[in-house]
């Protein structure tokens, strides 16, 4: 530790000279290894805001505690202000330095306020503390934002207390809430339904995607989110898992199967995952499942539509596009999807944040044609979406960084939990189908909060 408070010092040293003589506060960083770390046991124990992102094969797992650096931005050009924003940042540093972001489904802002208003439309957060596991190489990066107002004494003296607090956690007693339903969102996926089937019949759009809310209030403020990600995260195999969590009683977490863009280098990774099937409760079962899905006249329809999206939204990025000419299937836990791999590299020197601009919302989330889907989900749906459907995930300075598609996921606000599922409609949609298959996505989060069905307009059972 001695070696490391001295490398420390020195970093804030130099980030100190820097935001004298350029007259604007400079990030400093250092980053160490350490024997290991449990997030969850993090999560439960400190009372900072929390970020959190894993892949579906648990190599990658990173933890973020309190905050260096917050950057917001909003309107149209959201993703361009905070890539300019941030590479404002990114050239102060020597070190590589990992950041969370997020952003908005839209910029359509309701009148009515509403449980997203912490979140805001595009937001980038450099964390404190960056507890980071790649494979068996667990490291813990330190991050702060250095002001010439300051002293380095100060900061050193900052980060010693706040470093103190975390090698010293205590376990608190965790109680697990009950739920009780405060709105079930059927009556509203049926009206978005029919206004969706109407504009498809009336060839405003071939595919538009309608979403449900669903909303419990809590017995306890205190939301358990550590235990609630510890169990996506051990149930939940295949997908990834995250946390937003900007402040202690307010958060946004899930499970999503589907990444929305990774980039290493002049290559990228996406996915079309559209087209869904309950799993089967049997294995005998399972195949048969599987070959319906991939037959399925209804799914491939919907998943060829967000393939073709995605290689157009791509390719004035790319020198090269590779995917698959037939889908495959997506297994996780309750439900079966269609998934195309898509792979690219590119020609262009873009940024990730300009990509994934491109890509969002992708058919599979928004519908197509892309922008009369989202203006006409502004009449269809009356609630704010907010960061569901949307991208989440880390970025750093080496202009790397991996996405998601925020579904099966939820919004902790206070006591209330709003729960998000949503379907494509196509021409050949059935109503009945459709709302079940939003309960297929609703229960990875309903499993986590420990009950599996609830009546409408009663209590989780």
């Amino acid at each position: 530790m001695p070696d490391t408070q001295t490398h420390i010092k020195q970093r804030i040293e130099q980030a100190h000279k820097r935001a004298r003589a350029w007259q604007r506060p400079v990030l400093a960083s250092y980053t160490w290894e350490i024997p290991s770390f449990d997030a969850f046991h993090i999560i439960q124990n400190t009372e900072t805001s929390h970020y959190y992102f894993t892949s579906p094969d648990r190599t990658l797992e990173m933890l973020g505690c309190a905050d260096a650096l917050v950057l917001s931005a909003s309107g149209p050009e959201r993703f361009q202000r905070l890539q300019y924003d941030w590479s404002l940042h990114r050239r102060d540093v020597d070190a590589t330095i990992y950041a969370f972001s997020g952003f908005s489904f839209d910029t359509f802002v309701r009148p009515q306020k509403n449980m997203w208003e912490a979140f805001g439309e595009a937001s980038l957060v450099v964390p404190k503390f960056l507890y980071r596991r790649l494979g068996d190489k667990h490291t813990l990066t330190v991050s702060t934002l250095v002001s010439a107002n300051r002293s380095v004494e100060q900061y050193l003296i900052q980060l010693a207390d706040q470093l103190a607090q975390f090698n010293a956690l205590h376990a608190p007693d965790v109680e697990t809430p009950t739920y009780s339903q405060v709105k079930d969102g059927v009556d509203h996926f049926k009206s978005s339904f029919q206004q969706a089937k109407q504009y498809i019949n009336e060839e405003k759009v071939e595919k538009i995607v309608i979403a449900r809310e669903e909303i419990y209030q809590t017995s306890d403020e205190a939301f358990p989110f550590a235990q609630t990600l510890r169990h996506l995260s051990d149930q939940q195999l295949g997908s990834y898992v995250f946390l937003y969590q900007p402040k202690r009683e307010i958060g946004f977490f899930g499970a999503t199967p589907e990444r929305l863009l990774k980039k290493q280098g002049p290559y990228i990774e996406t996915a079309a995952i559209a087209g869904t099937m309950k799993r089967p409760d049997t294995d005998s079962e399972a195949e048969i499942a599987k070959a319906q899905l991939l037959h399925d006249r209804k799914n491939l329809e919907e998943h060829q539509i967000v393939v073709k999206a995605i290689k157009n939204a791509l390719s004035p990025y790319a020198a090269t596009i590779k995917a698959p000419e037939s889908p495959q299937v997506l297994e996780t836990r309750s439900v079966y999807h269609l998934h195309t791999p898509i792979q690219a590299t590119l020609d262009t020197n873009a940024s990730i944040l300009s990509i994934i601009e491109s890509l969002h919302p992708t058919p599979a989330l928004g519908g197509s044609p892309k922008r009369m889907s989202v203006r006409l989900l502004r009449e269809i749906e009356r609630f704010d979406r907010g960061w569901y459907g949307s991208p989440f995930g880390w970025l750093n300075t080496d202009g790397e960084g991996e996405f998601v598609v925020a579904i099966r996921s939820a919004l902790v606000h206070h006591q209330f939990v709003a729960m998000y599922a949503g379907c494509g409609i196509v021409q050949e949609s059935e109503l009945e189908s459709e709302l079940e298959e939003t309960e297929m996505k609703l229960s990875p989060v309903k499993q986590a909060l420990g009950f599996h069905t609830v009546a409408p307009g009663g209590n989780p059972s």
